[in-house]
């Protein structure tokens, strides 16, 4: 398996509205969704995992095996997350971040923390957002953040680990 993370900088998740906005079977949503994390994260997510996270409530389950953006933006969450939470972990974060704020909302500020954070990786770990201002931001938004730390410092792990081996 070859790691693709080399560049923090060129860390990007798409946002919502660029997301497919009509019907996916399962094999779409996992083409994209591993084309979105696998240069990242350099993992794949399997059906296996999608059913897992659907029994387990994480992610929705579909309606007549037809997913949606919810589903994707979901799948890709939690492919990222995976890596540093556990399933329970990350149904209750899930939970607590679709009572705060409605998905698209709740993704696409997730997706900015992420990508903002990650374009900044290579100058400062740990600089603050300029988007948000975690003072006064909600505590969802303060997980949120704090999540993307965690994926970062991962990633960051990672890349020397690998140059390491080298």
């Amino acid at each position: 398996m070859t790691m693709q993370t080399t560049d923090p900088t060129e860390l990007r998740l798409p946002l919502w509205a660029e997301l497919p906005q009509f019907s996916l079977h399962l094999d779409q949503l996992l083409d994209i969704t591993n084309m979105v994390l696998t240069p990242i994260t350099d993992d794949q997510v399997t059906k296996t995992m999608m059913h897992n996270y659907f029994k387990a409530e994480i992610i929705m389950a579909p309606v007549k095996k037809r997913y949606t953006q919810g589903h994707l933006a979901g799948a890709i969450v939690v492919g990222l997350l995976k890596n540093v939470f556990a399933l329970t972990e990350l149904k209750q974060a899930m939970g607590w971040l679709l009572a705060d704020a409605p998905a698209q909302e709740a993704y696409d500020n997730f997706v900015k923390l992420f990508n903002e954070q990650a374009a900044q990786q290579g100058q400062l770990a740990t600089q603050e957002p300029v988007s948000v201002d975690l003072t006064t931001a909600s505590p969802a938004t303060v997980m949120q953040y704090e999540a993307v730390q965690a994926v970062l410092h991962w990633l960051a792990a990672k890349r020397v680990l690998k140059a390491y081996e080298k």
